[in-house]
């Protein structure tokens, strides 16, 4: 019937909060610093985690060439490197595979490594105990699009249940030993494949604190990234206590046999301190489960104070952590598994530590389609496919509150910027 059918592209999308950077930015400071020193120069890191749902290697690949193609960047290194993630405390488990790919522009004046972590292998063992409900013996019994979803409840709700279970410290550590690595390894100094501890001790590790960080989540990978950066916050703060011993501090889990390698003085990690409170994070967090994968869980260390703390003026400026961290919640209202940040979050579920800021976008990522009874947009789609929306790739590129968004973005997205307390 002519009523029928998918209606003309009018999917929304309305972004409110504070501006932000994108991609492209960074590239352009990193190019700047490269015509600079013609040698080694910062260079933009972007670590991928992945959320609910079985995940094989290569499972971001359409977001980088999305973003890729978005930021220029025509030349992709052709060796793929590969660093098993090991950890001494958890020697005969799988703690998951760091992929990482270089993208470039022709001349070489802007690159990205693009790492992408895996942590599936942690709870894939575990979540082989209930194959047998998607087995014939049972599918069969039940209506086609019900065994639709009912595959899809197998392979993604036990993962919620074992994070906030018995793998919720080995995943910690899979995100953990990935940042490790990017904040002490350069493209060059990456073996192709290892399989090695990266311990944050030692007096050469976390050294490439000049690069830039971004990290782009899926689902429960918000939950993830945001814990992992939260427990930095807690380590970073114990080592400026005076009883604490730098190393236990920096890696808890470690066994002290580990390493026969010098460690860092207490003056080298209270000037790798100092480095961190001016560095600044974006967290692009796509199908955002932030609220509800806080429920049930305590509350961190420092809440409420983010006013007494960020800010060239806060009255305990020492206390930060970084700079800032920048927090973009993406969201499709017909997503069933995503969620949008009220402010009041931030203050209360979020380390004040961090200076976190906030930024909203909720937008349709799947179409919504006139059906008999009336309109309906497919919930997996609108789970899956932010990482092939051309408006969410423009926001993750060019940001957005300045005058170089995204055309997609400026002529697609309504845009309200919130003004901070004060001023």
């Amino acid at each position: 019937m002519s009523g029928q059918g998918k209606k003309e592209n009018v999917r929304k999308c309305y972004v409110r909060g504070r501006p932000f950077e994108g991609l492209e930015t960074k590239l352009k400071r990193q190019q700047q610093a490269a015509q600079i020193s013609k040698g080694d120069h910062p260079v933009l890191k972007v670590l991928v985690v992945h959320g609910i749902g079985s995940h094989q290697p290569g499972y971001s690949t359409r977001l980088a060439e999305n973003l890729a193609q978005a930021l220029s960047l025509n030349r992709v290194q052709e060796t793929v490197k590969e660093i098993t993630i090991t950890h001494p405390r958890f020697l005969d488990q799988e703690l998951g595979l760091l992929r990482l790919t270089r993208y470039l522009n022709t001349d070489e004046g802007r690159e990205i490594i693009f790492a992408e972590l895996t942590w599936n292998p942690i709870i894939a063992k575990e979540k082989q105990t209930i194959n047998f409900d998607n087995s014939g013996e049972y599918s069969f019994r039940r209506a086609p699009i019900n065994n639709i979803m009912k595959v899809f409840v197998n392979d993604t709700i036990p993962d919620v249940m074992m994070f906030n279970g018995t793998s919720r410290q080995q995943i910690h550590v899979s995100v953990g030993q990935s940042l490790c690595w990017l904040m002490s390894e350069s493209w060059a100094s990456l073996q192709t494949k290892t399989a090695q501890f990266c311990d944050a001790s030692v007096s050469t590790s976390i050294d490439r604190l000049d690069d830039e960080f971004v990290f782009i989540t899926h689902s429960l990978g918000s939950r993830i990234t945001v814990d992992a950066l939260q427990w930095i916050a807690s380590l970073v703060s114990d080592i400026t206590k005076p009883e604490a011993a730098v190393a236990g501090n920096l890696q808890p889990l470690q066994h002290a046999a580990v390493t026969h390698l010098p460690t860092k003085t207490r003056s080298t990690v209270m000037a790798q301190k100092r480095l961190l409170q001016q560095k600044e994070f974006t967290v692009f967090m796509l199908s955002n489960q932030l609220p509800l994968l806080q429920l049930g869980q305590p509350k961190p260390q420092v809440t409420g104070r983010i006013a007494e703390i960020c800010g060239p003026e806060a009255a305990h400026e020492t206390e930060r952590i970084f700079r800032n961290t920048h927090l973009i919640a993406l969201s499709d209202p017909n997503d069933l598994f995503s969620y949008a940040l009220p402010p009041s979050f931030i203050n209360e579920y979020v380390d004040s530590r961090l200076c976190p800021t906030l930024t909203n976008a909720i937008l349709n990522v799947s179409d919504v389609t006139d059906i008999f009874v009336g309109q309906f947009a497919n919930p997996l789609a609108a789970h899956t496919e932010y990482d092939n929306d051309p408006r969410v790739i423009g926001l993750i590129a060019r940001g957005i509150g300045h005058s170089e968004v995204d055309p997609e973005v400026a002529e697609r997205c309504t845009w309200l910027e919130s003004v901070p307390n004060g001023q």
